[in-house]
């Protein structure tokens, strides 16, 4: 926006001087061509330019004749200019962008549980797409003018402004929100995003983006609860693709949005709910949900490989990995959150 008003601002200042040179040469050539004194001179100018239609001051000459027509079209277009481009300026910049930023901010203060996605990237446009794509809410964070039109391209609410900034995240709603998303393009803004996010919200869950393993070790330091690195998940990706293609390709499926008949599931026990202090077993023997239970892990760990059997006890802030079609798991889900 600053970048827009900058070239708005050179755009004005020179039509302006532009005006004020044929203004200059208007009275000079009414001086020259007409013989006319200085003041008759600077009213002819005036009421050429202004087309306000006064009587002349005198006959003009042929000569002065053309010069009056090569005046009115230089200078009322050249004001013209002038005034359509203040108009314009006014309704887009202030009239318009009032009201979007006065329809995003009602937006935002609506959102609860959203995600906040700080940096719009290559990265961070893809976790919008696909938390869109979820029909999760969330909401943008970045300074850069091509995010923010990308934004308002997809009606994506969004801030303005710097992510690690503590005002700009409580105006985003971080202490209601679920989940944060730092995706800046350098490493050390992700770092200071996270220590400003968990100093506003202690509890807010974040993933942070990193390049190199130093970074994921600080991000981590710094509070951040998963960091994902692209590269190296990349190349991880791209050997196990090479070696076992087939199991791949077979998560892959599994985990895809577009499949309907099987889906893998985080499901998070609340205490006292249906199933909590029953084992696997007795669970889906009293309730019959279906879904295949592949692990149990507690509260607050994060080894996420964590092998459940049947008599594995399910307890109240337990987090369950589950595979199964879409309406066993919408089963289980319902056990573990019902009361």
């Amino acid at each position: 926006m600053e970048k827009n008003n900058r070239q708005f601002y050179k755009r004005i200042f020179f039509s302006i001087a532009v005006l004020l040179s044929i203004y200059v040469i208007g009275f000079l050539g009414y001086m020259i061509i007409e013989k006319m004194t200085l003041i008759d001179a600077l009213f002819m100018t005036t009421i050429t330019i202004s087309t306000v239609g006064f009587q002349l001051v005198k006959e003009l000459s042929r000569a002065g004749t053309i010069f009056t027509i090569i005046l009115i079209v230089t200078g009322t277009g050249t004001a013209a200019y002038i005034i359509v481009s203040l108009t314009d300026f006014i309704l887009s910049e202030i009239l318009l962008g009032r009201v979007q930023y006065r329809r995003v901010k009602r937006m935002i203060s609506k959102l609860k549980n959203h995600y906040i996605i700080c940096g719009l990237g290559r990265v961070g446009n893809e976790i919008a797409n696909e938390l869109s794509q979820d029909k999760e809410e969330f909401i943008v964070i970045d300074e850069a003018e091509k995010p923010i039109e990308l934004c308002k391209q997809n009606n994506w609410p969004y801030i303005q402004g710097n992510a690690s900034d503590d005002k700009i995240l409580a105006d985003a709603g971080l202490n209601r929100a679920k989940a944060l998303f730092a995706a800046l393009d350098t490493e050390p803004e992700n770092v200071y995003v996270t220590l400003s996010a968990k100093a506003i919200n202690p509890d807010i869950f974040i993933v942070a983006r990193a390049k190199t393993y130093e970074t994921i070790k600080k991000l981590e330091r710094a509070g951040a609860n998963r960091v994902v690195s692209p590269q190296i998940i990349g190349g991880k990706r791209m050997v196990a693709l090479a070696k076992q293609s087939t199991i791949i390709e077979f998560l892959d499926t599994m985990l895809s949005p577009d499949n309907i008949e099987i889906t893998l599931a985080e499901i998070i026990v609340s205490p006292g709910c249906k199933i909590d202090g029953l084992t696997i077993k007795d669970a889906n023997a009293k309730y019959q949900f279906g879904a295949l239970i592949v692990s149990v892990i507690e509260a607050g760990q994060k080894v996420l490989i964590n092998k459940a059997n049947a008599n594995t006890l399910i307890k109240g802030g337990h987090t369950l990995i589950a595979v199964g079609t879409v309406k066993q798991i919408e089963k289980l889900s319902g056990l573990a959150t019902s009361l």
